[in-house]
């Protein structure tokens, strides 16, 4: 159960969650419908014992998205606020933060407020909330109640170390100011230099773009083989601005495999963006702890390569070869696999959160226990994959291919089904209540012990579907036909089955109580230990049913005379 925190409230994470590490920090907020280019911008600042970030790359935002210990990854720009829920996310894994860091702020900032005349007072619905990001289980929410009329800045929340453990502070302090304020208060040191702060306010834009370009210097620095150990000084600033053009081109050129491999064996682990853009390493293991977090994947031939527990958060994987992959248990958070190829491959309990798998060709794979939360489908093709007990919540499948899929006992609550046909697909014991089924075939579908209650499957093809011990409380069955459809022991109680065609359904101890099957066609039909107590029987076509040991009390009979 999530804590509600107010202004001021810290909680202990390590105490009160010590069994993971991997956590997100999400920030939510609405902007008034009448308020125009309004953009929230989330930043973060990992603090040492001074106070201040040990690094420029420490400061950690939409343009410099991963800290250089891997351990912070921030989500990417919203430039609307306009959609309900989270905005920007900021995940962290704890296990990772280097042990220079002790604090981690996160600060929202009205992007060019004081420029353009804009602040807080438009800006409703805000929070602040960390959930464990394996799971997805809420932690704590700060929901800010303080109002801010003047002020462009806040500072909502920080994660600190104390006594060696990680715990979280609802902050809630607003600054009428920009993002210089905090840049002056975090890195002083490696800010633009004060004197220049004072003769001019900069608008974020400006102060983004330069830390911007002292990020992009020591990544030159690093690339040369040259020690950027110490932090850039502000006295650099301006010949900062002339190394783009050099740091582009040496961003942009990809790694060798045999490059690739040659720093794998020298023991080097951590591969956070690296750019292997149609690198083949097709069959290779690397082993865990590796981390692939943000890299640039796309077209790399990985068939038969073993990626076991890999961290391939925010990877780019678009139009890989993944055929027979091992990523059994690996970190696919925001992965883009749009267009790959992942015939075969081993997904077993991976962590597919948010994960782009638009058109890609996942038959056969097995996502046994996988967490495919709010994951993109469409258009996939998921032809005898196995997803058994997954997790899809907010998943959208539409325009699939689900043909002969193995969904038992997965979640499927909220998922897009629009465009999809259901043949031979194994439900058994999924919870489909509610949901709308109306036209879509089920032709050999399993849905033992699933819950169907309240579903529409009006005008839904059932021929040769499998119901047993299924929950059809309240389903619409308008215009459906049950003909030799397994209904052995589903629940229809008070269910109008009026003038339905039963013929030769198998409806074994089946709970018909209450129900309508006025003029229903029940010939040679099986309801042996059925209860069909009060039901409506009137003018139903009973030759041939087996009603063995079937309840019958109250039942109003074929006859119009009411069962003793």
């Amino acid at each position: 159960m999530s804590i509600e925190l107010t202004k001021g409230d810290r909680f202990n994470l390590s105490k009160e969650a010590p069994d993971f590490s991997k956590v997100a920090i999400a920030l939510g907020w609405q902007v008034s419908q009448t308020s125009q280019n309004y953009d929230i911008d989330a930043s973060v600042f990992m603090l040492g014992a001074d106070g201040r970030i040990p690094d420029e790359k420490y400061f950690v935002f939409y343009n410099n998205l991963t800290s250089p210990d891997g351990a912070v990854r921030h989500s990417g720009d919203n430039t609307t606020g306009q959609i309900e829920g989270d905005d920007e996310t900021v995940y962290v894994d704890l296990s990772l933060i280097d042990a220079a860091v002790e604090e981690i702020v996160f600060v929202v900032t009205v992007h060019d407020g004081q420029a353009k005349n804009q602040n807080f007072s438009r800006v409703k619905n805000a929070f602040i909330r960390l959930y464990n990001l394996e799971s997805g289980s809420e932690l704590v929410r700060y929901n800010l109640k303080e109002v801010f009329s003047q002020e462009t800045a806040l500072e909502f929340g920080r994660l600190y170390r104390k006594s060696g453990e990680w715990r979280f502070q609802a902050v809630g302090q607003g600054y009428n100011a920009g993002l210089q304020s905090f840049v002056d208060k975090y890195h002083v040191e490696n800010a633009v230099k004060s004197t220049e702060n004072v003769a001019q306010k900069l608008d974020d834009a400006e102060v983004l773009r330069r830390f911007s370009d002292r990020v992009d210097k020591q990544l030159q620095e690093a690339a040369a083989g040259e020690s950027v150990a110490n932090p850039v000084n502000a006295d650099n600033v301006e010949a900062d601005k002339d190394v783009d053009d050099s740091v582009s081109e040496i961003q942009e050129s990809a790694l060798t495999a045999e490059e690739f491999w040659q720093r794998y064996k020298e023991g080097e682990r951590d591969f956070t963006g690296i750019n292997l853009a149609g690198v083949d390493l097709s069959g290779k293991t690397l082993e865990s702890p590796i981390s692939l977090s943000q890299a640039n994947l796309s077209n790399a031939n990985l068939s038969n390569a073993n990626l076991v527990k890999a961290n391939l958060i925010g990877a780019n994987l678009q139009g890989a070869n993944l055929n027979s992959t091992n990523l059994h248990e690996a970190d696919l958070i925001e992965v883009n696999f749009s267009g790959a190829n992942l015939t075969k491959a081993t997904l077993y309990y991976a962590r597919l959160i948010n994960a782009n798998l638009s058109q890609a060709n996942l038959s056969e794979a097995k996502l046994d226990q996988a967490n495919l939360t709010v994951a993109n489908l469409s258009g996939a093709n998921l032809t005898q994959a196995s997803l058994s007990s997954a997790n899809l919540t907010g998943a959208d499948l539409s325009q699939a291919k689900v043909s002969k899929v193995n969904l038992s006992y997965a979640n499927l609550s909220g998922v897009n089904l629009s465009g999809v046909s259901l043949i031979g697909v194994n439900l058994a014991g999924v919870n489909l209540s509610g949901m709308n089924l109306s036209g879509v075939s089920l032709t050999g579908t399993n849905l033992t012990e699933a819950n169907l209650s309240g579903i529409n499957l009006s005008g839904a093809i059932l021929i040769g579907a499998y119901f047993r011990g299924a929950n059809l409380d309240g389903a619409n069955l308008t215009g459906v036909s049950l003909v030799g459809v397994n209904l052995q022991g589903v629940n229809l109680s008070g269910q109008n089955l009026s003038g339905f065609n039963l013929s030769g359904a198998n409806l074994y101890g089946a709970n018909l109580s209450k129900a309508n099957l006025s003029s229903a066609d029940l010939r040679g039909a099986n309801l042996s230990y059925s209860n069909l107590e009060k039901a409506n029987l009137k003018d139903a076509k009973l030759v041939g049913a087996n009603m063995d040991n079937a309840k019958l009390a109250g039942a109003i009979m074929p006859d119009g005379t009411t069962h003793e």
